[in-house]
Formats: structure tokens, sequence, C-alpha cells
């Protein structure tokens, strides 16, 4: 017996109420399911509920894909389950989620998401021995290390990717920055200012915005005032889609250039997004047979091509089992230590996309794509093989 996704119809009276009662019981690593198997518990803090609760929606769909897959395969002995906790893309009810996680359910991996629910999780989960994968965060700050890894490229490798382009092939000379005050949005503006001052490009206006804020009159104001080149929005969910309708609405034309997160369907389909350039992970979609597979089931499932995220989500829950596995062959117990000390041993995972592995600030090296959005899609203009 599964934990249903939170975005899945729910189960009614008696039967809801049995079924509830059963789940539970099997979210603990190490108990029986009905089929006399282990049941194998895995945290994923996702903002279900609030304005970026659309990203919990795409992080889920990729991670429930993978369980399916791994429980139909039966690679080892025992089944995967996961627990969701509504983090509300927040550091403090993350933080809540994540004791309840480690301290209540007992998981060993926790799926985790957004730089500053990730920065706040971190400490818990080094502390706990919890494996923790951050699959959508990109702050430069989440090179944390410990039994913290991120299989998504982090902001400074997209922003080392761009800057050469816009400023080389497209002549970008002043630059300006709106960016989210918090970790994720300060720590891209500081790599823009450093790496515009080596390429001999000018920020010529940095502006810092409050996480919750819709209205950006004055800051538009602002913005017009610079007369930049291309203005580099560094927000995410509902407010990167306010912010880039609220720049068109006050007359700005300028270019409009981002991360990864301008490529959600919700973002790509709006009038004032077409001709934005953004960079993300370079996917191979037929790489190997997984990759394969995985396009074509979730092409079935969700009637549409997955994205970077829904990706990131899927491998990270192949590389638990991939631990896992790997701890039943050498007889040892699933611990966190012993899934940290497997990680390791392993190295290199064969995942969607190909195959990965991780440096030793938990960071992971993959080619960047240069985007723009066209017509309400993304059309790739470069891809960029990142270095050391």
């Amino acid at each position: 017996m599964t934990v249903k996704s939170p975005f899945k119809a729910q189960l009614s009276g008696t039967r809801a109420i049995a079924t509830l009662a059963i789940c539970t019981a099997c979210l603990f690593a190490g108990v029986a399911s009905a089929a006399d198997k282990p049941v194998y518990a895995l945290g994923a803090l996702f903002p279900l509920t609030g304005p970026n609760a659309v990203y919990g929606t795409l992080f889920s769909q990729g991670a429930d894909l993978a369980v399916e897959h791994i429980n139909a395969d039966a690679d080892f002995d025992g089944r995967l389950n996961i627990h969701y906790e509504d983090s509300q893309a927040l550091p403090q009810p993350a933080v809540v989620g994540m004791n309840k996680l480690v301290n209540v359910d007992g998981v060993k991996f926790v799926l985790s998401a957004f730089s500053g629910v990730s920065q706040a999780i971190a400490p818990i989960g080094n502390r706990s021995h919890v494996l923790m994968v951050n699959g959508g965060g990109v702050s430069p700050e989440l090179a944390i290390g410990g039994y913290f890894l991120n299989d998504i490229p982090l902001s400074d490798d997209e922003v080392n990717a761009l800057l050469p382009h816009v400023v080389n092939d497209m002549g970008v000379k002043k630059l300006a920055v709106i960016h989210v005050n918090d970790p994720f949005g300060n720590g891209v503006n500081k790599v823009i200012k450093q790496r515009c001052e080596e390429l001999g490009c000018s920020v010529v206006s940095e502006i810092s915005i409050d996480p919750g804020s819709t209205s950006f009159q004055s800051e538009v104001v602002k913005l017009r005032v610079a007369r930049a080149d291309a203005i580099y929005i560094a927000s995410y969910g509902q407010q990167q889609n306010v912010i880039a309708k609220q720049l068109r609405d006050g007359g700005i034309r300028t270019q409009l250039l981002s991360y990864s997160a301008f490529g959600i369907p919700a973002t790509q389909k709006l009038k004032a997004t077409q001709g934005a350039i953004y960079t993300a992970e370079h996917i191979d979609y037929d790489a190997n047979d997984m990759t394969r597979r995985f396009l074509k089931d979730f092409q079935a499932r969700y009637g549409t091509r997955p994205n970077y995220y829904q990706i990131n989500y899927y491998n990270a829950v192949r590389i638990y089992a991939d631990l896992i596995a790997r701890l039943h062959e050498e007889g040892r117990e699933i611990t966190g230590e012993n899934l940290s000390a497997a990680l390791h041993d392993i190295e290199t995972f064969d995942v969607v996309g190909g195959p990965i592995s991780f440096r030793d600030d938990g960071t992971v090296q993959m080619p960047i794509e240069i985007n723009q959005i066209e017509d309400g899609a993304s059309k790739v203009l470069k891809t960029v093989e990142m270095t050391e």
C-alpha cells in the first residue's frame, strides 16, 4: 500500500480511514507490507499550498512516477513509499516538516526544493544523518556538502553559462537585476555582479524585492530610468510572472533574462515572457532505456513532455533505490550513514538523461542550455559544457 500523492483524488468513508491507517504504518522503513516486503519511506518537502504550489505539482509528478517504476521493477526486496510534507516554499514550515519526517516518521532520505527551504533543513539532515537531495533550488549557497546533495546545477553554473553569451554574442553592456531578497536571489545577484565585472559588463541597477511582493510599480520606474540593455529576473513561481507582466505593462521592452524557473509552463505561456532568454540543465532525452521509458510513461500519464524539475525528482528517487539495492547486496542496514557510504562507493549513477556524479560539495556538474521562449515553448540557442 503506497501513500498517495497529495495531488491525487482521496478515498472516502470507512475505506479511506482503513487505507490511511495502513499507509501510516507503512511509512517507517523496514515495516512489512501486505506482501511481507519491507517498505522504505522517503520524505518530500514540497510546496503543496500557497503561490508556489505549482512547483509542488511538478516535483511530485516525477517522484511519484519513479516510485511506481521502482516498485514495479522490484530490483530489491522491498517497496518505496513517499511521505509528503507541505513546505509552502518557506523555511519555517519546512523546518517543522523536516523535524516530523526525521523524528516521527524516521525517514533516512528526503527530497528538498527551494533555496531557503534547503538551507533551513540542511543542518537538521546533517545532524541527524539523513541524506537530502535538492532538485529545484539553485542558490550558490546550496553547495553545502555532508548529507546534502543537489541533482540540479546551481545558479553560479547557470550565470557563468549565460553571461558570456549575452555580453559577447548579444552585445549587452548594461545589465539590471531584480531579485528576491532570500538566499537564492541574493546569491544570484552576487554571482552576476562578479561575472559581469570579469566580462566588462556593468550592473546598472540592483533591485531587491520581498518574496511576498505582488506590486512592482516603483521597481518598474527604477528599471525604466536605468536604461539597461537587459533585465535579469531572479524570482520564482507566480511572482516571476507578475514581474514580467508589470514590466511589459509599464512599457519596458528590454530583453528579459532568467534561470531555470522560466522553464515552467505557467511562465512560458505568458505573452510578457515571449522572447525571454533563460538557462537550464541540458537533458539528453535519448540517453538510455531508462530515459526513453520515463519519457513514454510520463507523456502517457500527464499528456505533456517532462521538464528538468520532474526529471530531477525522478532521478533523486532512483538514486535512493540504487543505494538501497547496494546495501541489500552487501547485507547492510538501511541507515543514513550507510546510505551516504554507498553514495560514495557507487560514485556514478545511471539515471534519466545519462550518468551523473556528485562533487565533494554535493553539487552536480552538467551541461547548461541557453533557451529562448517562443510561442509558449522553449527553443535551445546553445548548449554550454561546464568545467570545474
